[in-house]
């Protein structure tokens, strides 16, 4: 069965879509359907209800994630509405792992609506420049991709408390030209492992 909630460490992480909207050729869902032993691979996308109950069967967390085999913000205002029911509900930190190509999917800049809900956006950078980010992610927007992720980790780190952008350490990536752009937009940086499944 498909797992919705999971936990790693002291956070609770969400899995509520498989769309996404790059083609990362290093994501690990193409070498394993599991993540340790939960199935992110979804049958149906979980609505609001079916996303709450998943995370009412944990009782110790210090955050909640929204991460999982898709880009959760292609699912906006789910995002939101379970974003602000868990700071309701929980009073705890709420974090989204995205790949910063929502204000593109959606034709707007959407992170004033995730203000005052969401603590931090970890955005997946993954390159210096854009003829890199077209070799590793395959954005659909093509060459706005990647212009449209530094645009957003840009608008991001001024209105969300914690912007870090993160690259993966796949081969031959200039991971220091990577970190000077990370703090040129006003972002932390964060180096995550290559898994190869």
């Amino acid at each position: 069965m498909p797992t919705l909630a999971y936990s790693i460490r002291n956070s609770l992480y969400l899995n509520i879509t498989n769309q996404c909207s790059n083609d990362c050729s290093f994501c690990i869902k193409y070498n394993s359907r599991t993540f340790g032993e939960n199935d992110l691979f979804l049958d149906t996308e979980p609505s609001f209800d079916e996303i709450m109950a998943a995370i009412a069967t944990f009782s110790d967390f210090d955050e909640v994630v929204f991460c999982g085999y898709g880009e959760s913000l292609i699912r906006l205002e789910i995002v939101k509405q379970v974003a602000e029911a868990v700071k309701q509900k929980y009073n705890t930190r709420v974090r989204i792992n995205t790949d910063g190509q929502a204000n593109l999917v959606h034709g707007r800049n959407i992170i004033p609506e995730l203000a005052g809900i969401v603590d931090c956006l970890s955005v997946s950078l993954n390159a210096p420049d854009t003829e890199t980010y077209m070799q590793l992610c395959h954005s659909p927007f093509g060459a706005a991709g990647f212009t449209g992720v530094c645009d957003f980790i840009r608008l991001a780190a001024a209105e969300i408390p914690e912007v870090i952008a993160s690259v993966v350490l796949v081969p031959s990536l200039d991971v220091e030209a990577c970190k000077a752009l990370a703090l040129s937009l006003g972002a932390s940086f964060r180096k995550r492992s290559y898994y190869q499944g």
